[in-house]
Protein backbone atom coordinates (compact mmCIF):
# COMPACT_ATOMS: atom_id res chain seq x y z
CA UNK A 1 0.00 0.00 0.00
CA UNK A 2 1.29 3.47 -0.90
CA UNK A 3 2.56 5.50 2.04
CA UNK A 4 1.52 9.14 2.40
CA UNK A 5 3.48 11.91 4.12
CA UNK A 6 1.62 14.98 5.34
CA UNK A 7 3.95 17.98 4.93
CA UNK A 8 3.00 21.20 6.74
CA UNK A 9 4.72 24.54 7.14
CA UNK A 10 3.49 26.58 10.08
CA UNK A 11 4.06 29.56 12.33
CA UNK A 12 1.90 30.31 15.38
CA UNK A 13 -0.84 27.94 14.27
CA UNK A 14 -1.92 26.42 17.60
CA UNK A 15 -5.50 27.45 16.81
CA UNK A 16 -5.68 25.91 13.34
CA UNK A 17 -3.21 23.03 13.43
CA UNK A 18 -5.25 20.53 15.51
CA UNK A 19 -8.11 20.58 13.00
CA UNK A 20 -5.73 19.98 10.12
CA UNK A 21 -4.11 17.01 11.86
CA UNK A 22 -7.45 15.55 12.90
CA UNK A 23 -8.67 15.66 9.29
CA UNK A 24 -5.84 13.36 8.16
CA UNK A 25 -5.86 10.98 11.13
CA UNK A 26 -5.80 7.41 9.81
CA UNK A 27 -5.05 8.67 6.30
CA UNK A 28 -1.36 9.63 6.38
CA UNK A 29 1.53 7.47 7.49
CA UNK A 30 3.73 10.27 8.78
CA UNK A 31 3.64 13.99 9.51
CA UNK A 32 6.51 16.33 8.76
CA UNK A 33 6.08 19.88 10.03
CA UNK A 34 8.49 22.75 9.40
CA UNK A 35 8.08 25.52 11.94
CA UNK A 36 9.23 28.97 10.82
CA UNK A 37 9.41 30.70 14.18
CA UNK A 38 6.36 29.98 16.32
CA UNK A 39 6.05 31.59 19.74
CA UNK A 40 2.94 29.61 20.68
CA UNK A 41 2.37 25.85 21.16
CA UNK A 42 2.53 24.88 17.48
CA UNK A 43 5.62 22.69 17.83
CA UNK A 44 4.36 20.99 20.98
CA UNK A 45 1.01 20.16 19.41
CA UNK A 46 2.72 18.74 16.33
CA UNK A 47 5.06 16.54 18.38
CA UNK A 48 2.14 15.32 20.49
CA UNK A 49 0.50 14.16 17.25
CA UNK A 50 3.62 12.19 16.34
CA UNK A 51 5.02 14.67 13.84
CA UNK A 52 8.65 15.01 12.84
CA UNK A 53 9.21 18.69 13.66
CA UNK A 54 11.91 20.70 11.87
CA UNK A 55 12.74 24.34 12.46
CA UNK A 56 13.76 26.85 9.85
CA UNK A 57 13.93 30.63 10.38
CA UNK A 58 11.47 32.53 8.21
CA UNK A 59 13.23 34.34 5.36
CA UNK A 60 10.36 35.50 3.15
CA UNK A 61 10.28 32.31 1.09
CA UNK A 62 7.39 29.83 1.25
CA UNK A 63 9.02 27.38 -1.15
CA UNK A 64 12.07 26.80 1.06
CA UNK A 65 10.24 25.28 4.07
CA UNK A 66 7.97 23.37 1.70
CA UNK A 67 11.03 21.81 0.11
CA UNK A 68 12.62 21.10 3.50
CA UNK A 69 9.51 19.19 4.59
CA UNK A 70 9.45 17.16 1.38
CA UNK A 71 13.15 16.38 1.72
CA UNK A 72 12.51 14.75 5.11
CA UNK A 73 9.41 12.86 3.99
CA UNK A 74 9.69 9.11 3.45
CA UNK A 75 6.29 8.31 1.94
CA UNK A 76 5.56 7.44 -1.66
CA UNK A 77 3.30 10.48 -1.84
CA UNK A 78 3.43 13.96 -0.32
CA UNK A 79 0.26 15.68 0.85
CA UNK A 80 1.24 19.37 1.29
CA UNK A 81 -1.34 21.13 3.46
CA UNK A 82 -1.37 24.35 5.44
CA UNK A 83 -2.60 24.44 9.02
CA UNK A 84 -5.82 26.17 7.95
CA UNK A 85 -6.66 23.44 5.42
CA UNK A 86 -8.55 20.22 6.12
CA UNK A 87 -9.29 17.13 4.12
CA UNK A 88 -13.04 17.08 3.65
CA UNK A 89 -15.06 14.35 5.41
CA UNK A 90 -14.72 11.19 3.35
CA UNK A 91 -11.70 12.48 1.42
CA UNK A 92 -9.27 10.25 3.31
CA UNK A 93 -10.64 6.89 2.10
CA UNK A 94 -11.12 8.41 -1.36
CA UNK A 95 -7.47 9.44 -1.40
CA UNK A 96 -6.35 5.93 -0.48
CA UNK A 97 -8.51 4.42 -3.23
CA UNK A 98 -7.12 6.93 -5.73
CA UNK A 99 -3.51 6.15 -4.88
CA UNK A 100 -4.03 2.42 -5.37
CA UNK A 101 -4.53 3.03 -9.09
CA UNK A 102 -2.60 6.28 -9.52
CA UNK A 103 -1.38 7.03 -13.02
CA UNK A 104 -0.36 10.60 -12.28
CA UNK A 105 2.46 12.52 -10.60
CA UNK A 106 0.55 15.58 -9.40
CA UNK A 107 -3.07 15.40 -8.34
CA UNK A 108 -5.30 18.48 -8.34
CA UNK A 109 -7.91 18.59 -5.58
CA UNK A 110 -10.97 20.81 -5.24
CA UNK A 111 -10.29 23.54 -2.68
CA UNK A 112 -13.37 25.12 -1.09
CA UNK A 113 -12.78 28.48 0.62
CA UNK A 114 -14.91 28.87 3.75
CA UNK A 115 -16.56 32.23 4.35
CA UNK A 116 -15.66 32.09 8.06
CA UNK A 117 -13.17 30.11 10.18
CA UNK A 118 -15.96 28.29 12.02
CA UNK A 119 -18.04 27.39 8.95
CA UNK A 120 -19.12 23.72 9.10
CA UNK A 121 -17.39 21.63 6.44
CA UNK A 122 -20.66 20.28 5.05
CA UNK A 123 -21.98 23.80 4.46
CA UNK A 124 -18.72 24.91 2.85
CA UNK A 125 -18.76 21.92 0.50
CA UNK A 126 -22.41 22.50 -0.42
CA UNK A 127 -21.64 26.10 -1.34
CA UNK A 128 -23.84 27.63 1.35
CA UNK A 129 -20.80 28.83 3.34
CA UNK A 130 -18.27 28.95 0.54
CA UNK A 131 -16.51 32.09 -0.67
CA UNK A 132 -16.59 31.80 -4.45
CA UNK A 133 -16.43 28.63 -6.53
CA UNK A 134 -14.01 25.81 -5.71
CA UNK A 135 -10.54 25.96 -7.23
CA UNK A 136 -8.19 23.20 -8.37
CA UNK A 137 -4.90 23.08 -6.43
CA UNK A 138 -1.97 20.64 -6.62
CA UNK A 139 -2.12 18.84 -3.28
CA UNK A 140 -1.17 15.21 -3.99
CA UNK A 141 2.41 14.85 -5.24
CA UNK A 142 4.43 11.75 -6.02
CA UNK A 143 7.69 11.83 -4.05
CA UNK A 144 10.41 11.47 -6.66
CA UNK A 145 14.04 12.57 -7.03
CA UNK A 146 14.41 16.32 -7.28
CA UNK A 147 10.90 17.06 -5.99
CA UNK A 148 10.79 20.82 -5.62
CA UNK A 149 8.43 23.75 -5.17
CA UNK A 150 9.46 27.05 -6.79
CA UNK A 151 8.42 30.65 -6.15
CA UNK A 152 8.93 32.49 -2.87
CA UNK A 153 5.16 33.12 -2.70
CA UNK A 154 2.34 31.20 -4.37
CA UNK A 155 4.90 28.42 -4.56
CA UNK A 156 4.12 25.63 -6.98
CA UNK A 157 5.32 22.16 -7.85
CA UNK A 158 4.15 22.40 -11.46
CA UNK A 159 7.47 23.61 -12.93
CA UNK A 160 9.15 20.55 -11.40
CA UNK A 161 6.44 18.26 -12.76
CA UNK A 162 6.67 19.74 -16.25
CA UNK A 163 10.47 19.45 -16.32
CA UNK A 164 10.29 15.72 -15.67
CA UNK A 165 7.34 15.09 -17.98
CA UNK A 166 5.06 14.51 -15.02
CA UNK A 167 1.40 13.69 -15.46
CA UNK A 168 -1.20 15.97 -13.89
CA UNK A 169 -4.74 14.83 -13.11
CA UNK A 170 -7.83 16.33 -11.51
CA UNK A 171 -8.93 14.12 -8.61
CA UNK A 172 -12.33 13.53 -7.01
CA UNK A 173 -11.06 14.90 -3.69
CA UNK A 174 -12.13 17.92 -1.66
CA UNK A 175 -10.26 20.23 0.67
CA UNK A 176 -11.70 22.91 2.97
CA UNK A 177 -9.67 26.10 3.42
CA UNK A 178 -10.55 28.18 6.46
CA UNK A 179 -7.88 30.87 6.17
CA UNK A 180 -9.57 32.64 3.26
CA UNK A 181 -12.10 34.17 5.65
CA UNK A 182 -12.02 37.96 5.69
CA UNK A 183 -11.29 38.39 9.37
CA UNK A 184 -8.20 36.16 9.21
CA UNK A 185 -6.97 37.77 5.99
CA UNK A 186 -7.23 41.30 7.35
CA UNK A 187 -6.15 40.45 10.90
CA UNK A 188 -2.81 39.08 9.79
CA UNK A 189 -1.97 41.82 7.35
CA UNK A 190 -1.43 39.27 4.61
CA UNK A 191 -2.04 41.64 1.75
CA UNK A 192 0.82 43.94 2.69
CA UNK A 193 3.17 41.03 3.26
CA UNK A 194 2.11 39.34 0.04
CA UNK A 195 2.62 42.46 -2.06
CA UNK A 196 6.20 42.83 -0.84
CA UNK A 197 6.91 39.16 -1.55
CA UNK A 198 5.26 39.35 -4.96
CA UNK A 199 7.47 42.30 -5.89
CA UNK A 200 10.53 40.29 -4.88
CA UNK A 201 9.39 37.26 -6.84
CA UNK A 202 8.70 39.35 -9.95
CA UNK A 203 12.19 40.86 -9.67
CA UNK A 204 13.72 37.39 -9.37
CA UNK A 205 11.60 35.95 -12.21
CA UNK A 206 11.22 38.93 -14.57
CA UNK A 207 9.97 36.84 -17.49
CA UNK A 208 7.54 34.61 -15.59
CA UNK A 209 3.88 35.10 -16.47
CA UNK A 210 3.04 33.41 -13.18
CA UNK A 211 5.02 35.85 -11.03
CA UNK A 212 3.92 38.88 -13.05
CA UNK A 213 0.30 37.71 -13.17
CA UNK A 214 0.08 37.34 -9.40
CA UNK A 215 1.69 40.75 -8.87
CA UNK A 216 -0.57 42.48 -11.39
CA UNK A 217 -3.67 40.94 -9.83
CA UNK A 218 -2.65 41.99 -6.33
CA UNK A 219 -1.92 45.54 -7.44
CA UNK A 220 -5.29 45.76 -9.17
CA UNK A 221 -7.06 44.46 -6.06
CA UNK A 222 -5.33 47.19 -4.04
CA UNK A 223 -6.54 49.87 -6.43
CA UNK A 224 -3.16 50.52 -8.07
CA UNK A 225 -4.45 50.20 -11.60
CA UNK A 226 -1.67 52.09 -13.36
CA UNK A 227 1.07 49.96 -11.83
CA UNK A 228 -0.99 46.81 -12.41
CA UNK A 229 -1.20 47.73 -16.08
CA UNK A 230 2.54 48.23 -16.37
CA UNK A 231 3.20 44.82 -14.80
CA UNK A 232 0.57 43.15 -16.99
CA UNK A 233 2.10 44.59 -20.15
CA UNK A 234 5.54 43.35 -19.12
CA UNK A 235 4.09 39.90 -18.69
CA UNK A 236 2.21 40.04 -21.98
CA UNK A 237 5.41 40.98 -23.81
CA UNK A 238 7.06 37.87 -22.31
CA UNK A 239 4.45 35.36 -23.49
CA UNK A 240 6.70 34.00 -26.19
CA UNK A 241 9.37 33.10 -23.64
CA UNK A 242 7.15 30.90 -21.44
CA UNK A 243 7.17 27.12 -21.06
CA UNK A 244 3.97 25.70 -22.52
CA UNK A 245 2.64 24.47 -19.16
CA UNK A 246 2.46 27.91 -17.54
CA UNK A 247 -1.02 29.36 -17.41
CA UNK A 248 -1.49 32.87 -18.80
CA UNK A 249 -5.05 33.10 -17.47
CA UNK A 250 -4.40 35.35 -14.46
CA UNK A 251 -2.33 37.78 -16.51
CA UNK A 252 -4.96 37.79 -19.27
CA UNK A 253 -7.78 38.49 -16.82
CA UNK A 254 -5.98 41.48 -15.32
CA UNK A 255 -5.17 42.78 -18.80
CA UNK A 256 -8.80 42.35 -19.86
CA UNK A 257 -10.11 44.08 -16.73
CA UNK A 258 -7.88 47.08 -17.32
CA UNK A 259 -8.73 47.20 -21.04
CA UNK A 260 -12.45 47.28 -20.24
CA UNK A 261 -11.87 50.11 -17.77
CA UNK A 262 -10.23 52.26 -20.42
CA UNK A 263 -12.76 51.32 -23.10
CA UNK A 264 -10.48 49.16 -25.24
CA UNK A 265 -12.74 46.27 -26.24
CA UNK A 266 -10.28 44.87 -28.80
CA UNK A 267 -7.48 44.47 -26.24
CA UNK A 268 -9.83 42.83 -23.77
CA UNK A 269 -11.10 40.34 -26.36
CA UNK A 270 -7.58 39.54 -27.51
CA UNK A 271 -6.53 38.78 -23.94
CA UNK A 272 -9.43 36.49 -23.06
CA UNK A 273 -9.46 34.74 -26.43
CA UNK A 274 -5.76 33.96 -26.18
CA UNK A 275 -6.08 32.70 -22.60
CA UNK A 276 -9.07 30.49 -23.39
CA UNK A 277 -7.36 29.03 -26.44
CA UNK A 278 -4.36 28.14 -24.29
CA UNK A 279 -6.07 26.92 -21.12
CA UNK A 280 -9.77 26.35 -21.70
CA UNK A 281 -12.91 27.93 -20.32
CA UNK A 282 -13.01 29.94 -17.12
CA UNK A 283 -15.76 32.15 -15.61
CA UNK A 284 -13.44 35.18 -15.54
CA UNK A 285 -12.77 34.87 -19.26
CA UNK A 286 -16.46 34.56 -20.13
CA UNK A 287 -17.29 37.49 -17.85
CA UNK A 288 -14.78 39.84 -19.45
CA UNK A 289 -15.71 38.68 -22.92
CA UNK A 290 -19.27 39.76 -22.09
CA UNK A 291 -17.96 43.14 -20.88
CA UNK A 292 -15.87 43.63 -24.02
CA UNK A 293 -18.64 42.62 -26.41
CA UNK A 294 -21.05 45.02 -24.72
CA UNK A 295 -18.43 47.75 -24.95
CA UNK A 296 -17.83 47.03 -28.63
CA UNK A 297 -21.53 47.26 -29.44
CA UNK A 298 -21.38 51.06 -29.35
CA UNK A 299 -24.45 53.26 -29.52
CA UNK A 300 -25.80 52.16 -32.88
CA UNK A 301 -24.75 50.77 -36.23
CA UNK A 302 -24.24 47.51 -38.01
CA UNK A 303 -23.58 44.52 -35.83
CA UNK A 304 -24.76 46.15 -32.60
CA UNK A 305 -27.60 43.71 -31.93
CA UNK A 306 -25.42 40.72 -32.76
CA UNK A 307 -22.67 41.86 -30.37
CA UNK A 308 -25.18 42.47 -27.58
CA UNK A 309 -26.65 39.01 -28.14
CA UNK A 310 -23.16 37.52 -27.90
CA UNK A 311 -22.48 39.56 -24.76
CA UNK A 312 -25.65 38.19 -23.14
CA UNK A 313 -24.67 34.66 -24.14
CA UNK A 314 -21.22 35.10 -22.54
CA UNK A 315 -22.78 36.43 -19.32
CA UNK A 316 -25.03 33.35 -19.24
CA UNK A 317 -21.97 31.20 -19.94
CA UNK A 318 -20.11 32.75 -17.01
CA UNK A 319 -23.08 31.97 -14.77
CA UNK A 320 -23.23 28.37 -15.98
CA UNK A 321 -19.50 27.89 -15.43
CA UNK A 322 -19.75 29.34 -11.93
CA UNK A 323 -22.63 27.02 -11.15
CA UNK A 324 -21.10 23.78 -12.29
CA UNK A 325 -17.37 24.07 -12.87
CA UNK A 326 -14.10 23.82 -10.97
CA UNK A 327 -11.19 25.87 -12.30
CA UNK A 328 -8.02 27.61 -11.35
CA UNK A 329 -8.91 30.32 -8.85
CA UNK A 330 -11.63 32.68 -10.11
CA UNK A 331 -10.55 36.27 -9.51
CA UNK A 332 -13.38 38.55 -10.59
CA UNK A 333 -16.43 36.61 -11.68
CA UNK A 334 -19.10 36.02 -9.07
CA UNK A 335 -22.74 35.11 -9.59
CA UNK A 336 -24.03 38.55 -8.58
CA UNK A 337 -21.48 40.35 -10.75
CA UNK A 338 -22.30 38.21 -13.80
CA UNK A 339 -26.02 38.83 -13.25
CA UNK A 340 -25.44 42.58 -13.04
CA UNK A 341 -23.50 42.45 -16.30
CA UNK A 342 -26.31 40.46 -17.91
CA UNK A 343 -28.77 43.09 -16.71
CA UNK A 344 -26.69 45.87 -18.27
CA UNK A 345 -26.55 44.05 -21.60
CA UNK A 346 -30.27 43.30 -21.66
CA UNK A 347 -31.04 46.94 -20.85
CA UNK A 348 -28.92 48.18 -23.74
CA UNK A 349 -30.62 45.66 -26.02
CA UNK A 350 -34.02 47.12 -25.10
CA UNK A 351 -35.20 44.06 -23.17
CA UNK A 352 -36.32 45.87 -20.04
CA UNK A 353 -38.12 42.97 -18.36
CA UNK A 354 -35.15 40.64 -18.80
CA UNK A 355 -32.85 43.39 -17.53
CA UNK A 356 -34.96 43.97 -14.45
CA UNK A 357 -35.02 40.25 -13.68
CA UNK A 358 -31.23 40.03 -13.92
CA UNK A 359 -30.65 43.12 -11.77
CA UNK A 360 -33.12 41.87 -9.15
CA UNK A 361 -31.28 38.56 -8.96
CA UNK A 362 -27.94 40.36 -8.64
CA UNK A 363 -29.27 42.43 -5.75
CA UNK A 364 -31.09 39.60 -3.97
CA UNK A 365 -29.75 38.59 -0.54
CA UNK A 366 -27.40 35.64 -0.77
CA UNK A 367 -24.04 34.48 0.48
CA UNK A 368 -22.09 37.48 1.86
CA UNK A 369 -19.04 36.37 -0.11
CA UNK A 370 -21.02 36.67 -3.35
CA UNK A 371 -22.48 40.12 -2.65
CA UNK A 372 -21.65 43.00 -4.97
CA UNK A 373 -19.24 45.64 -3.62
CA UNK A 374 -21.10 48.81 -2.54
CA UNK A 375 -20.47 50.85 -5.70
CA UNK A 376 -21.38 47.96 -8.00
CA UNK A 377 -24.49 47.34 -5.92
CA UNK A 378 -25.56 50.97 -6.33
CA UNK A 379 -24.93 50.75 -10.08
CA UNK A 380 -27.06 47.60 -10.28
CA UNK A 381 -29.85 49.32 -8.34
CA UNK A 382 -29.68 52.21 -10.80
CA UNK A 383 -29.89 49.70 -13.67
CA UNK A 384 -32.99 48.13 -12.14
CA UNK A 385 -34.54 51.58 -11.81
CA UNK A 386 -33.83 52.34 -15.46
CA UNK A 387 -35.52 49.09 -16.44
CA UNK A 388 -38.55 49.92 -14.30
CA UNK A 389 -38.85 53.35 -15.94
CA UNK A 390 -38.73 51.68 -19.37
CA UNK A 391 -41.53 49.37 -18.21
CA UNK A 392 -43.69 52.33 -17.21
CA UNK A 393 -43.18 51.78 -13.47
CA UNK A 394 -41.48 55.04 -12.54
CA UNK A 395 -42.94 55.11 -9.03
CA UNK A 396 -41.38 51.73 -8.24
CA UNK A 397 -38.11 52.98 -9.70
CA UNK A 398 -37.97 55.94 -7.33
CA UNK A 399 -38.86 53.75 -4.36
CA UNK A 400 -36.08 51.31 -5.25
CA UNK A 401 -33.59 54.17 -5.50
CA UNK A 402 -34.40 55.78 -2.15
CA UNK A 403 -31.80 53.90 -0.08
CA UNK A 404 -29.15 54.43 -2.76
CA UNK A 405 -29.76 58.17 -2.99
CA UNK A 406 -29.89 58.47 0.81
CA UNK A 407 -26.32 57.22 0.90
CA UNK A 408 -25.11 59.69 -1.73
CA UNK A 409 -25.36 57.38 -4.72
CA UNK A 410 -23.38 57.38 -7.99
CA UNK A 411 -24.28 59.75 -10.86
CA UNK A 412 -26.10 56.96 -12.68
CA UNK A 413 -28.52 56.56 -9.77
CA UNK A 414 -29.36 60.28 -9.74
CA UNK A 415 -29.82 60.25 -13.52
CA UNK A 416 -32.19 57.28 -13.21
CA UNK A 417 -34.10 59.16 -10.51
CA UNK A 418 -34.35 62.17 -12.83
CA UNK A 419 -35.87 60.03 -15.60
CA UNK A 420 -38.32 58.48 -13.14
CA UNK A 421 -39.36 61.89 -11.80
CA UNK A 422 -39.79 63.24 -15.31
CA UNK A 423 -41.98 60.26 -16.22
CA UNK A 424 -44.14 61.05 -13.19
CA UNK A 425 -44.40 64.71 -14.17
CA UNK A 426 -42.34 65.91 -11.18
CA UNK A 427 -40.20 68.24 -13.27
CA UNK A 428 -38.69 70.22 -10.39
CA UNK A 429 -37.52 67.02 -8.77
CA UNK A 430 -36.23 65.81 -12.12
CA UNK A 431 -34.12 68.98 -12.55
CA UNK A 432 -32.76 68.62 -9.00
CA UNK A 433 -31.84 64.97 -9.54
CA UNK A 434 -30.22 65.75 -12.89
CA UNK A 435 -28.11 68.48 -11.31
CA UNK A 436 -26.88 66.02 -8.70
CA UNK A 437 -26.02 63.56 -11.44
CA UNK A 438 -24.00 66.16 -13.34
CA UNK A 439 -22.23 67.34 -10.19
CA UNK A 440 -21.05 63.82 -9.41
CA UNK A 441 -20.03 62.88 -12.95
Amino acid sequence: MARVSLCVIAKDEERMLPGCLESVRGVVDEIVLVDTGSTDRTRELARAAGAKVLERPWDDDFAAPRNLAAAHATGDWVLPLDADERLAPGAGPALRRTLRRAAFDVGLVRCHNADAPDAPAAEVLSGARRAGPPALLPRVVRRAPGLRWTGRIHESVLDWAAARGGRIAALELDLVHLGYAKEIWEGRGKRERNLALLRRRAAEEPDSVIALGYLAAELLALGRAEEAGEVAERGWAALGRQPAHRSIRRLAVVRAALAVRRGDAAAALEAVDRAEAAGGANPDLAFFRACALELSAGAAGAGRDERLARAAAEAHRALALLEGGVFEQVIFARRARALARLGAVELRAGRAEAARTAFRAALAPGRPSDALPPLERDEAAAGEAEALVALGRAGEALAALEPVLAGGGPPRAWAAAARAAQALGALDDARLFLARARAGA
